[in-house]
């Protein structure tokens, strides 16, 4: 018969086994089989989704639903974020999809902003708003133009409106302009310019216009 001492080292040390065998289960792998096996069949599927995808952005509704393609994307991979070394193919697969995806997000940001200045001239057009996307710098300069930005408590009201999903989008500067600049010959406005978002930087694009 053990006495309560030899009990109680017995107990301890099997818990310190039971420890040391779930430490070194999660060491070797971040996932168990079963779920490394769900994880990775979901994400080949991204990785196939955009591989293929091609479509073309001709309008505000189009690069709307790129744009909403793009969270869905970004927003997938994190899930993956903590996987270990071990897990070395699903790491290779999330690289691919990850660079899939800031390639498509290079290639249609330039023409989301084009369509995104449409949308906004559409929609402010009736207030005799006027905006415009220079095409240069990949379609990252806005224009507005409208008489109320001739008092700065205006100009300012406007800006904090419309600023933070022009940021979003990669815009680096936003010019704001009255009709009667326009006449002048020399180029005069007021304007705000971003720090620096590359297109290439993986982000949310959580703009009004998606949310509504």
């Amino acid at each position: 018969m053990l006495n309560m001492f030899e009990r109680h080292r017995l107990i301890v040390s099997v818990s310190l086994a039971l420890l040391i065998i779930t430490v070194v289960g999660v060491t070797v792998s971040s996932f168990s089989p079963s779920k490394k096996s769900e994880y990775f069949r979901e994400l080949k599927d991204i990785y196939n989704t955009v591989n293929q995808y091609d479509k073309e952005i001709m309008s505000w509704e189009s690069a709307k639903n790129t744009l909403v393609d793009l969270n869905y994307w970004n927003d997938f991979i994190p899930r993956y974020d903590a996987v270990s070394d071990e897990d070395h193919d699903v790491l290779v697969l999330q690289n691919k999809v990850k660079e899939l995806a800031i390639k498509h997000q290079l290639r249609a940001l330039p023409e989301i902003r084009k369509y995104f200045g449409d949308y906004l001239n559409d929609n402010l057009g009736g207030l005799n708003y006027k905006v415009t996307i220079l095409n240069d710098e990949r379609n990252r300069i806005v224009v507005f133009t409208h008489d109320s930005f001739t008092r700065r408590s205006e100009l300012e009201k406007f800006h904090n409106t419309v600023s933070n999903d022009l940021r979003i989008l990669g815009f680096k500067q936003i010019r704001y302009k009255w009709y009667e600049l326009e006449k002048l010959k020399d180029e005069k406005y007021i304007h705000y310019s971003f720090k620096d978002l590359p297109d290439n930087e993986v982000r949310r694009f959580n703009i009004s216009a998606i949310k509504n």
